[in-house]
């Protein structure tokens, strides 16, 4: 019996926890106000739906598009630092907004900067966490995207107050005050070898930690990747391209890409639906997504403890809660009054928040049963650029259709065909895998 450094899997990974829930308490939960402050200055600037939807699509390609320079950056400079640079560029970007006089001013600040700021916190945020952990990765996972839960109730009240009280400009500025505390935040995230601990291991098997501190061999589809001396080959060792070979790989992100981009698309039209085809007031549309907020919070902190003690796989967890989500929107789709649509609402907030919380967590996963986990950062980079492509894809196609059809109840059931894919396909995957 010989002893092995594993990460902690506790400890101060608790403290990385509150770090990483500060960052997106005050960074990732702004994007869910961008209309609520935005809407009245662009309709002042004479843009109005067209331009806010221009803001909205380019600041979504800057921080899915991120995926291909954020996982050699965090490679390069440690999550610590990338997640420092993330905030300090979410609140630059907020900064800029605020003295920003035209749509393009306001696109290079927001859309680009603020977008690519997030990118940065997404990934870098998620790889301090996996280091950490080894069996509790779920709920560290979990508490840490309640953080952006907790914001997204806290800061659209928080930002009414504020222009009720000020213009556009000293809000702006407030709220770029308080994106500056994701600093904070992620001075937290300290590099998991300060915390490594002593673990026998038996039988000459040494425990792998998620994120190996030691500079391992890489062997990815049977063969090894070594240091190349070609310019091409040391960027494809930086980005590992290598990865990319593997049709396993490609049928995750792509799956993944899919349900993301149905989730976006009933984000931005769950408001259109439940007052233009189930004809509810607008008070009573708010309640419905407030119900829907609540039960996503709640399940981002409770399920994940449950899921990681029965040692659920985070990919089949994250197919299972998919079905649940086709089934849930199927039913929603054909409710028209207010109390249903509350029932179906709460249930629809649980299942998303799972797939939520396991969307990095299957990403992690397959990297760890793979050996590869020195690739996971730029694993979730190829993750979000796949997801990038398809929203501007199939998530400009669903809003087309939503023009043509002129029902928001069939955009829904357009919407479960893309998760519906992604079903198929990692099942079958997973039948030829055991046929195999």
């Amino acid at each position: 019996m010989r002893a092995s450094r594993v990460p902690p899997d506790g400890g101060y990974g608790w403290v990385v926890v509150a770090g990483c829930a500060l960052v997106n308490v005050f960074n990732q939960s702004l994007v869910s106000v961008f209309g609520l402050m935005f809407a009245d200055y662009l309709a002042s600037l004479g843009e109005h739906a067209f331009g806010a939807a221009l803001v909205m699509n380019v600041c979504n390609i800057s921080l899915n598009f991120s995926g291909l320079i954020t996982g050699p950056i965090i490679k390069q400079f440690k999550p610590r630092k990338a997640a420092i640079l993330g905030s300090l560029l979410t609140g630059s970007a907020l900064t800029l907004c605020s003295y920003s006089t035209t749509l393009w001013q306001i696109v290079l600040s927001y859309s680009v900067t603020f977008g690519f700021g997030l990118g940065l916190i997404q990934s870098s945020t998620f790889v301090a966490l996996n280091s950490f952990f080894r069996h509790r990765k779920g709920r560290a996972v979990g508490f840490a995207l309640a953080g952006t839960g907790l914001g997204q109730i806290m800061m659209p009240l928080l930002v009414q107050y504020l222009l009720s009280n000020f213009n556009f400009r000293d809000t702006t500025l407030i709220i770029s005050g308080l994106a500056f505390n994701g600093v904070v935040g992620a001075c937290l995230l300290q590099p998991v070898e300060w915390h490594m601990k002593d673990s026998p291991a038996e039988d000459g098997r040494e425990t792998q930690p998620l994120l190996p501190i030691h500079k391992l061999t890489q062997q990815v589809n049977g063969s090894f990747c070594t240091k190349p001396s070609c310019g091409w080959g040391k960027l494809a060792a930086l980005m590992d391209f290598a990865i990319l070979k593997q049709v396993s790989f490609l049928n995750l992100i792509v799956g993944l890409g899919l349900a993301y981009t149905a989730s976006t698309s009933f984000s931005l039209f769950f408001p259109y639906f439940l007052q233009k085809s189930a004809n509810l007031t607008m008070l009573e549309a708010a309640n419905c997504m407030s119900v829907l907020s609540t039960t996503d919070l709640i399940t981002r902190i409770t399920v994940p403890a449950f899921v990681d003690k029965m040692q659920f796989s985070h990919r089949t967890t994250f197919l299972l809660a998919g079905i649940c989500l086709v089934i849930a929107r199927s039913i929603m789709a054909e409710m028209r009054s207010l109390v249903p649509l509350m029932i179906t609402s709460a249930f629809y907030g649980i299942f998303r928040s799972i797939t939520i919380v396991n969307q990095n967590l299957t990403v992690a996963e397959y990297c760890s049963e793979r050996r590869i986990e020195k690739m996971l950062p730029n694993a979730l980079g190829f993750n979000m650029v796949t997801k990038g492509i398809l929203v501007l894809s199939l998530g400009q196609i669903l809003g087309w259709f939503a023009d043509f059809s002129g029902s928001y109840s069939l955009n829904l059931h357009a919407q479960n065909v893309l998760l519906i894919t992604t079903c198929v396909l990692w099942l079958c995957e997973m039948y030829f895998k055991d046929d195999n």
